[in-house]
């Protein structure tokens, strides 16, 4: 793979199949190709939005989440994350698509909106998770060397049972206080 948005996008797929969440991505990337296959045919990788009990009844939500980067499920019943990678286009764009999903579905407990980027926009990422329209996501900056190590780790390792709290460790709060 040589698009770097694609090789994000793939090592998060690993590291959720290597958590045991299944995988939401987004609609307009499920054919990119990886070892031969389309990234939607990987295991754990979620065929339709539909199918995910905590969505189904807010069509609304499903709309919304079609062209999120990538999505967490965790026994079909939680979301641990929410993912937008933003390596060349404006952080906003994630931000306001993450929005979407934010406003149509019912409050939900420990979810993490991220924004996945290289680690030099990190201060382009605080400052956009910090404008009034998006404080209250509680956004994280997920930086690509977290991503990497995190992806190597679940290679190497095939950790497993492993807490949220241990998955924050990769990833930086954007919230001022």
């Amino acid at each position: 793979i040589k698009r770097r948005h694609a090789q994000i996008q793939i090592a998060l797929i690993m590291i959720g199949c290597q958590l045991s969440f299944d995988t939401w991505v987004a609609y307009n990337d499920r054919g990119i190709i990886y070892k031969d296959k389309k990234i939607c045919e990987i295991t754990g990788v979620i065929s339709d939005l539909k199918n995910v009990q905590l969505l189904r009844s807010y069509q609304e939500a499903i709309d919304a989440a079609l062209m999120i980067d990538c999505i967490w499920f965790r026994n079909n019943k939680c979301m641990p994350a929410v993912i937008e990678i933003e390596h060349t286009t404006d952080v906003k764009s994630g931000l306001i698509r993450m929005r979407k999903l934010y406003d149509y579905i019912p409050p939900l407990k420990n979810v993490r909106w991220v924004i996945a980027a290289p680690d030099d926009d990190r201060n382009k990422v605080i400052a956009e998770a910090n404008t009034p329209q998006f404080k209250d996501l509680e956004v994280k900056f997920f930086p690509y060397t977290a991503i990497e190590e995190l992806y190597s780790l679940c290679q190497r390792r095939k950790i497993k049972g492993i807490t949220d709290d241990f998955l924050d460790c990769f990833m930086e709060k954007c919230n001022e206080n």
